[in-house]
C-alpha cells in the first residue's frame, strides 16, 4: 500500500470524459494529449461493427487490440470507452508508467478487459508473443534518437523515452506490430508527426504492411499537416491507399479560435466513425 501511495503522489487524476473513465498520469512523465485522443478515435474506427448471434441474441463482434508503448494507458482506456466489444493488451517498458497503468485498471474496474505487460516491444513477453490481434496500435516517439541532444532538457526519463527513440525506433514498433497483427484482416494503426510520413511508409514496406488509409491532421485549414494517422494490413497482395479528407482541428473566430464541429464530434459524441 505504501508503494502504491508513493506512486499516486507523483500523479494527477484526469477525467477522460468518455464512458466515465478516469486515469492517473505522472506529473513529470509523458502526458497524454491530442495525439493519444486522436489515435484512440482513429483505431476505434477500424473495429468491425458486424454482429453475430441468433434467436434474438445479437452481440457485437469481439475485437482484440494490442497497444505498444502504452504509457499510463490513455489510448487503451479511450479505445475501451469507445467500443464495448474491445479488449486490450497494453505493453509498456518503463516501470513507473506501467505501475500507474496497473492502478488505472483498478481505478476503472477493467481487469476483465485490459491487461498490462511490463516488457520491451523488441522482446515481447510470452503472453503477448503467442497471440495475434485484430488491431495493433501505437504512438511511437516522434523524434529520432539522434535528436536526443535535447534529452538533457527533459524532466524525466519517462518523458525522454516518450519523445525520443531511446528504446525502440519507428521500425521496431512497425516490425513488432506486423508480427502480432492477424494477416489480411487485422489492422496496424499509428500516429506520427506529419513530416515523417515518408519514414512511416518505408517502415511499413520493410515490414510487409500495405498502407490502406491515411489521414492528415492540421491545426488550422491554412497550416501544413502537424500529424498523420496511418493504417495498413499485413499479407495483402494489392489494395488502394485511400487518403481521407483532412482533419482540421481548429477554426479562427472573431475572439480567437475554437475547435471545429468535427473535432467536437470526435471528443464528445458516441463513436460512429468507420474507416474500414
Amino acid at each position: 500500500m505504501d508503494e502504491v501511495k508513493s506512486i499516486l503522489e507523483k500523479c494527477t487524476l484526469e477525467d477522460l470524459e468518455r464512458a466515465g473513465l478516469k486515469m492517473y498520469q505522472l506529473k513529470d512523465g509523458f502526458r497524454f494529449g491530442t495525439d493519444s485522443a486522436l489515435l484512440a478515435w482513429f483505431a476505434s474506427s477500424f473495429v468491425r461493427s458486424g454482429t453475430s448471434g441468433n434467436l434474438g441474441k445479437v452481440t457485437a463482434k469481439p475485437c482484440k487490440v494490442l497497444e505498444l508503448g502504452s504509457g499510463c494507458g490513455a489510448c487503451s482506456l479511450l479505445i475501451l470507452g469507445r467500443k464495448e466489444q474491445t479488449t486490450v493488451d497494453a505493453v509498456e517498458l518503463m516501470k513507473a508508467p506501467y505501475e500507474v497503468l496497473l492502478e488505472n485498471i483498478k481505478l476503472n474496474d477493467l481487469g476483465k478487459r485490459l491487461n498490462a505487460y511490463n516488457c520491451d516491444i523488441r522482446e515481447l513477453c510470452p503472453e503477448v508473443k503467442n497471440k495475434q490481434y485484430d488491431i495493433v496500435v501505437f504512438n511511437p516517439p516522434f523524434f529520432l534518437k539522434e535528436r536526443g541532444t535535447a534529452a538533457s532538457e527533459e524532466k524525466s526519463i519517462e518523458r525522454l523515452n516518450g519523445r525520443f527513440e531511446e528504446n525502440g525506433s519507428l521500425q521496431d514498433f512497425v516490425d513488432c506490430a506486423a508480427s502480432r497483427v492477424i494477416p489480411s484482416s487485422g489492422f496496424v494503426v499509428m500516429i506520427m508527426k506529419g513530416n515523417r510520413l515518408k519514414d512511416c511508409l518505408e517502415a511499413f514496406s520493410r515490414a510487409g504492411i500495405t498502407p490502406e488509409r491515411l489521414l492528415t491532421v492540421h491545426s488550422f485549414s491554412d497550416k501544413q499537416a502537424s500529424m498523420i494517422l496511418l493504417a495498413g494490413k499485413r499479407g495483402v497482395k494489392s489494395t488502394e491507399l485511400k487518403i481521407l479528407p483532412p482533419l482540421i482541428l481548429n477554426e479562427k473566430t472573431e475572439g480567437g479560435s475554437e475547435m471545429t464541429t468535427y473535432t467536437k464530434h470526435i471528443y464528445n459524441d458516441p463513436h460512429d466513425d468507420c474507416f474500414i
